[in-house]
């Protein structure tokens, strides 16, 4: 395909592009250029696209086709197809080393060489579809959950399996690994706080009314983030164990995304909108208002709604930068301080 520059600094997400021939593309956007945002088109797939993961040279794309796609990510151009996969591909993680780690649900995770195209080994496997991934590249550890209703753990350096966590009742939907501490969502209407180091359930975060479609770790306050089906967005603290601080009816309708850095909380949901929080940096000392720090999350505005459900968002929110994804296939990039 054609390209007219070389880009920094660009968003990418996954859309499936509506057009009579039903077309599935990678779109790439460029926020600082008003108007005409929209870089490069990426044709490849032929069904709807799941997940991206990228490096600085690399994009790596995931696809219902059951195949993963590598672009280029300057002259984007198709480098590799790696076909290896059963079943739609729900997950991707570009490593270092040219490795690609790829979850699908036929229940497996494989690591790939992009450099030979080929399946290096299975990593991780699960008994039924995998719906959602998380890797640790300082440590090695690899988390995968889906539909069997456990979240299992591997070692893929010593290619050993640590623990099986179990504990839910119904698919597990999302998922965030940070440090020793392993954070799930569930359609049982619960989040679970697991601990890498025991394989012990800490806590069972029980207080929405619906499955819970998104966790989120916010860093700065080392506190939880949870949206729900039920329309709510929950904030938990973990001071003398884990509660509830802070319930938010923002929404409609289901919350489906959650992406948080230390000063940017950005929230996407299935009534076609979007808001977004903001904490003061000069605030980051302490909070003394309800003794919360998770209090100090200040609305800071809803975008205008889009023409269809916000599915996912992908952020780079301390660059006020955010892209999302409707169920229409259209991408929208907002500039968080102006565009929104």
């Amino acid at each position: 395909m054609k390209a007219t520059s070389k880009l920094q600094n660009v968003m990418c997400l996954r859309t499936k592009f509506p057009c009579q021939s039903d077309i599935y593309f990678v779109k790439i956007w460029d926020p600082s250029l008003r108007g005409s945002e929209l870089r490069a088109t990426l044709k490849g797939h032929t069904r709807a696209i799941r997940t991206i993961s990228s490096d600085r040279g690399k994009i790596v794309s995931g696809a219902d086709d059951q195949s993963v796609i590598v672009w280029d990510k300057q002259t984007f151009k198709l480098l590799e197809e790696l076909k290896g996969h059963e079943a739609p591909v729900s997950s991707v993680r570009m490593l270092s080393g040219e490795r690609v780690l790829i979850a699908s649900h036929d229940g497996t995770v494989k690591m790939w060489d992009v450099r030979t195209d080929t399946c290096v080994v299975t990593v991780g496997r699960c008994q039924s579809a995998v719906l959602c991934m998380e890797y640790d590249d300082s440590t090695g550890i690899l988390a995968a959950a889906g539909r069997d209703i456990t979240a299992h753990v591997w070692d893929i350096r010593s290619s050993k399996q640590m623990f099986k966590l179990q504990g839910h009742t119904k698919w597990i939907r999302s998922m965030r690994m940070t440090g020793e501490t392993i954070i799930t969502g569930s359609d049982d209407w619960t989040a679970r706080v697991w601990s890498l180091n025991r394989g012990t359930c800490d806590a069972v975060l029980a207080c929405h009314a619906g499955p819970v479609l998104c966790v989120e770790y916010s860093p700065s306050d080392k506190g939880i983030i949870t949206g729900s089906a039920d329309g709510l967005i929950r904030f938990w603290e973990n001071e003398g164990g884990i509660k509830c601080v802070k319930n938010l009816t923002l929404h409609t309708a289901s919350v489906l995304s959650i992406s948080a850095s230390d000063h940017w909380l950005a929230i996407g949901a299935a009534d076609n909108s979007m808001s977004l929080f903001h904490r003061p940096q000069e605030r980051f000392g302490g909070f003394s208002n309800a003794g919360s720090k998770l209090a100090g999350w200040q609305l800071y505005r809803t975008p205008q709604k889009t023409a269809a459900v916000v599915r996912c968002i992908a952020s780079d929110l301390d660059r006020k930068r955010i892209c999302s994804g409707g169920r229409n296939g259209l991408l929208r990039l907002w500039d968080a301080t102006t565009s929104i």
